[in-house]
């Protein structure tokens, strides 16, 4: 190959790629901008639902926990989201599961209610990110 072509080539291949950088830089921007506000409304919605059982913290100590009772009055542990080694082994498949089907529907308490009909999949998608900021190690 001529010094001339690879002078070429090197040329061409500087201008994609100057003019790609900035396209790059936009979308990702974009993309962290969007997932920021998907974790604040997730907050939102967090506290406005999950709470109530899960806890602020989703230490499973919110106020309604104490009234989750099988069938002979014994108090139900509500599911610890801040507990770093249990939701290590939990994928987000299976929060997103959960959240959308309900407990029952994944061999869980039949008290975590399903949420599919009151949420789109990407607003699931979002709870299921928030729910992991609850891990704090």
């Amino acid at each position: 190959m001529s010094k001339s072509l690879k002078t070429k080539i090197r040329s061409r291949l500087w201008i994609w790629t100057a003019s790609a950088i900035p396209a790059a830089a936009a979308l990702a921007l974009i993309s962290t901008t969007a997932h920021a506000a998907d974790l604040t409304a997730a907050a939102s919605s967090y506290k406005d639902t999950c709470a109530k059982c899960h806890g602020p913290a989703g230490k499973g100590d919110g106020p309604k926990a104490a009234d989750l009772k099988d069938k002979d009055g014994k108090v139900i542990a509500c599911g610890d989201l801040s507990d770093c080694a249990k939701m290590s082994k939990v994928t987000d498949d299976d929060i997103f599961k959960e959240l959308k089907e309900g407990g029952a529907a994944v061999g869980k308490s039949k008290f975590m209610t399903a949420y599919g009909d009151a949420m789109e999949d990407d607003e699931i998608k979002a709870m299921v990110a928030y729910v992991r900021t609850l891990c704090k190690k």
